[in-house]
C-alpha cells in the first residue's frame, strides 16, 4: 500500500525552521538559529543512555553495532549514525551527549538527548494499572522531562531570570518518536490490536502534556514525529505470521499493525493542532516518520536501497533474517556485507542509510507538517 496521498502532497515544515535562512543556520560567521537541541524518545533516538542506564545493555554494546560509522558499538540501535545525528549534522551542532553519561554543563554545552531504549510516553502504573509487564526501562518521556529540568538547572541557574526563556527560545526540541513502545509493551505480551487501540488516547495526551511543559518553559520550536510502520517492520512481520494474505498490503506489510500506527498518528496531528491554535506564538511541527519511511519501503532502489526493504540486514535468519531468538549482535546473529543497501538495521531499527534519508526527508521535505515559511530565524526573546 502506497503512502497516503496528502503525504505526498505536505509541504517542508522542519525544513522551513531549520534551512529556510540556510546562509544562517548553516553559513558562516559561527551563527545558527538554534544554539543547542534537546530530544527525547526511546531506542529511535537513544545514543548511549540505554548503554549507562542497564546493568547488561545486551546485544547492542557489541559488534556489528556501529560499524559502518563509529567503527565500534557506542549505544546506538544501528550501525552508524540516527535521525538524532543527522538533524545536528544540519543544525552545524555536535553529535549530543547522552544525559546519563553528562556530569557538568559543559557536557550539554550543545544541548542534550534524554532519549533511553525501551522508552514509552505513559508512566509504569499506567501499565501496571492494565496488568501489563513493566519491567521495562522505568525513564518515561515523564522521566525525561525532569532530567531536562536538571540540565536547564546546570546551564542556566538563574531560574528567575531570563536565562530559562532565552536559552529554550533558542534551542530545537525533538519529542519523540515516542509512544511505539506503549503498544509493542501489549501487544509482545499478547494482548488484542482492538484493546491496544484504547491506549491511544492516553498515549497522545503524554506526549501532548510533555510538549505544553517545554512551551511553558519557553520553547518556540517543537518537533513531534509520528511513528514509524510497524506493519513493515521485519520484526513485527516475524513475531506475527499468519497465511492469511488479505492480513497483507502489496508491499509485504502487516496491515493491521501499520493500521495501529495510523490511529496514533492521526490522533496526534490533531492534538499538535490545537496545541498550534492554543500557543499561535510557538512552531509545533509534526514530522511524518511514517510516509517517509513507506517510501523506501515502496521504492527502496530510487534512494540506492537494494530490493529487499523487508529483509534485516543483521539478525538470525528466517524469512525477513529477524529470528526472535538470535537477535543482531548475539552469537548466532549475521550482518550483511552491505548495510547501506539495507532498509533495516537489525529487524527493529533503520540503518545509517535509511535515518539520513527519513532525515532529508523531514528537513527538507516533503514529510514535515505544517508549512511554516520563515524569512529568519525564530525569535530568542518569548
Amino acid at each position: 500500500m502506497a503512502a497516503p496521498p496528502a503525504a505526498s502532497r505536505v509541504l517542508v515544515a522542519v525544513a522551513t525552521i531549520l534551512m529556510a535562512a540556510s546562509s544562517v543556520i548553516l553559513g558562516g560567521g559561527g551563527g545558527g538559529c538554534f544554539t543547542r537541541l534537546f530530544s527525547f524518545g526511546d531506542s529511535i533516538t537513544d545514543n548511549g543512555n540505554w548503554m549507562h542506564y542497564a546493568r547488561s545493555p545486551g546485544a547492542v554494546a557489541r559488534p556489528p553495532y556501529g560499524e559502518t560509522f563509529f567503527r565500534r558499538p557506542n549505544g546506538r540501535f544501528c550501525d552508524g549514525r540516527i535521525i538524532i545525528d543527522h538533524i545536528a549534522d544540519a543544525l552545524g551542532i555536535p553529535f549530543l551527549t547522552p544525559y546519563l553519561a553528562g556530569n557538568t554543563s559543559e557536557d550539554y554545552a550543545h544541548g542534550a538527548n534524554f532519549a533511553v531504549g525501551g522508552a514509552t510516553a505513559l508512566g509504569h502504573d499506567y501499565f501496571r494499572g492494565k496488568k501489563l509487564d513493566a519491567r521495562f526501562t522505568p525513564y518515561s518521556l515523564r522521566w525525561q522531562m525532569s532530567w531536562l529540568n536538571k540540565v536547564l538547572r546546570m546551564l542556566s541557574p538563574d531560574e528567575q531570570g531570563r536565562g530559562w526563556s532565552e536559552l529554550m527560545a533558542s534551542s530545537l526540541f525533538l519529542v519523540g518518536e515516542i509512544g511505539g513502545n506503549d503498544y509493542n509493551q501489549a501487544l509482545f505480551q499478547g494482548r488484542s490490536v482492538d484493546e491496544v487501540k484504547t491506549y491511544v488516547p492516553d498515549v497522545v495526551a503524554g506526549i501532548s502534556a510533555s510538549v505544553t511543559e517545554l512551551i511553558g518553559l519557553g520553547a518556540r520550536t517543537v518537533v513531534v514525529p509520528g511513528n514509524f510502520p510497524i506493519g513493515c517492520n521485519p520484526g513485527y512481520l516475524t513475531k506475527f505470521p499468519t497465511n492469511n494474505t488479505a492480513q497483507y498490503d502489496s508491499m509485504g506489510c502487516l496491515r493491521w499493525p501499520n493500521d495501529l500506527t495510523k490511529l496514533h498518528n492521526r490522533a496526534l496531528r490533531a492534538e499538535l493542532a490545537k496545541l498550534r491554535r492554543k500557543h499561535p506564538g510557538v512552531a509545533v511541527v509534526y514530522a511524518d516518520y511514517y510516509a517517509a519511511a513507506m517510501d523506501l519501503t515502496a521504492d527502496p532502489r530510487k534512494q540506492g536501497f537494494g530490493g529487499e526493504p523487508l529483509v534485516s540486514c543483521c539478525g538470525g535468519g528466517g524469512p525477513y533474517n529477524a529470528n526472535l531468538t538470535a537477535h543482531c549482535g548475539t552469537r548466532t546473529a549475521t550482518a550483511c556485507k552491505d548495510p547501506y543497501a539495507a532498509v533495516s538495521w537489525d529487524g527493529f531499527h533503520y540503518t545509517d542509510h535509511a535515518y539520513k534519508v527519513i532525515t532529508d526527508g523531514v528537513l527538507r521535505g516533503p514529510h514535515a507538517v505544517p508549512p511554516i515559511m520563515l524569512a529568519k530565524c525564530p525569535s530568542r526573546r518569548p
